[in-house]
């Protein structure tokens, strides 16, 4: 097997500055109520498409690309050229402003480009060193909430300009597409021998199950995640203990939240081992617990801060197991399967909040969604110390360093 190429810093930079733009299609949520203000004779449904449209079509891009990245399309292409749409598409809806159409198509372009860019997981297994993964894998993740500390603020200030002005940000994305083209490095393909002997072994693989699994986990845990992002304005005006700039804030200390805890993920795996699913779902749970019962502007603030760091220690733990179990020849495929159903669970999200109100019937239709999470992670919990979902690897006593050992 070759050995994967030498990497250096701005290698590195170049693959995890396209986690920046993983979340671009919601990047406008701070500028929404403006454009609903700005177009009043449009349906508010329709306005929100600018946010939930490039999420539903990146979904079938990501898989796509999973399937064609490298094979028939270079991962170099896939990130240069969703880069590409993501700025265009991007920027597009500052200049011809005058059809709201013609906005959601530029919206689209966006979501393509997005999916184009699914295949950064792969890309990010397949370039590093096995023994950097986990570390890289929350690196990649930190980036991501990284963009969401940056990019609230700076849209609402943009906003406050003018409704269209926030379409500019995306203007960034000249920056990562400058990385892409002098410093992004294609992996090595798979040998032809090593091909033949991993799909010969795909039918045996004796861990393949639960790749399936850490895909439905995503997408579930994300449908319980996204009220928090969406719905706290809300939450704290049904309760009275916050104003939207608060809920603004509560949005910020996620994006913080979640960058710290993936910047200590390989620290994480080697304290919990295979009880890091079951202890992220209780923290995701018990910060759910703290908001619902402990109503208040700090409590809620703490319970957010538990929230994200449960989640976002899961998205990328769901890419290191995957990883771990799947042969080289599936890693590319259910990589980008997992974030597919990241963006799904995200667009799906509206519809769970629906039925947990029909449920739990609490204050607000958020509030019921809290309760529901928070019921759904302690269940995942369960089910995650019964079940074995971690990799064989990580039951292993003997990956555990002896302090006596010369």
């Amino acid at each position: 097997m070759k050995q994967k190429k030498t990497l250096s810093f701005l290698n590195y930079a170049a693959i995890l500055s396209i986690f920046f733009f993983a979340g671009g299609g919601t990047f406008m949520n701070a500028a929404l109520q403006t454009m609903i203000d700005a177009w009043p004779e449009l349906p508010v449904s329709t306005v929100r498409l600018v946010t939930s449209l490039p999420c539903l079509i990146s979904c079938p891009v990501i898989i796509l690309t999973g399937h064609l990245a490298g094979r028939t399309l270079s991962y170099r292409f896939c990130a240069i050229f969703g880069t590409l749409l993501i700025l265009l598409g991007g920027i597009a809806p500052f200049f011809f402003d005058h059809s709201w159409t013609l906005i959601l198509i530029f919206r689209a372009i966006l979501g393509i480009g997005v999916g184009f860019t699914g295949m950064r997981n792969a890309l990010l297994l397949r370039s590093v060193p096995k023994e950097k993964q986990s570390a890289m894998t929350g690196y990649g993740s930190g980036i991501m909430n990284s963009s969401n500390i940056v990019t609230g603020p700076i849209v609402g200030i943009l906003a406050g300009v003018n409704w269209k002005t926030p379409f500019l940000f995306n203007l960034l994305a000249i920056v990562v597409l400058l990385l892409l083209t002098f410093y992004l490095k294609e992996p090595e393909p798979l040998e032809e021998s090593e091909e033949k002997s991993t799909s010969a072994a795909k039918a045996k693989n004796p861990e393949g199950w639960k790749i399936p699994i850490y895909i439905i986990l995503q997408f579930i845990l994300t449908v319980a995640l996204y009220p928090v992002l969406s719905g706290m304005s809300t939450f704290m005006d049904s309760r009275g203990i916050g104003s939207s700039f608060m809920a603004g804030i509560s949005n910020l200390v996620y994006g913080l939240a979640g960058l710290l805890i993936n910047l200590v993920l390989s620290q994480l795996m080697r304290l919990f081992r295979q009880y890091l699913i079951p202890a992220m779902c209780l923290c995701f749970s018990l910060g759910m617990a703290v908001i619902v019962f402990l109503p208040s502007l700090p409590t809620v603030l703490i319970g957010v801060a538990l929230v994200s760091s449960g989640f976002n220690t899961m998205m990328a733990l769901f890419q290191v197991y995957n990883g771990k179990v799947s042969t080289p020849a599936q890693l590319g495929l259910s990589s980008t399967f997992i974030v597919a159903a990241l963006n799904l669970g995200n667009f799906v999200s509206v519809y769970y909040i629906n039925a947990c109100h029909s449920l739990f019937s609490r204050t607000s239709d958020v509030e019921s969604a809290f309760l529901g999470s928070m019921t759904l992670n302690v269940i995942i919990a369960v089910i995650a110390l019964v079940v074995k979902l971690a990799p064989k690897e990580e039951y292993s006593s003997s990956r555990q360093p002896s302090v006596h050992s010369k």
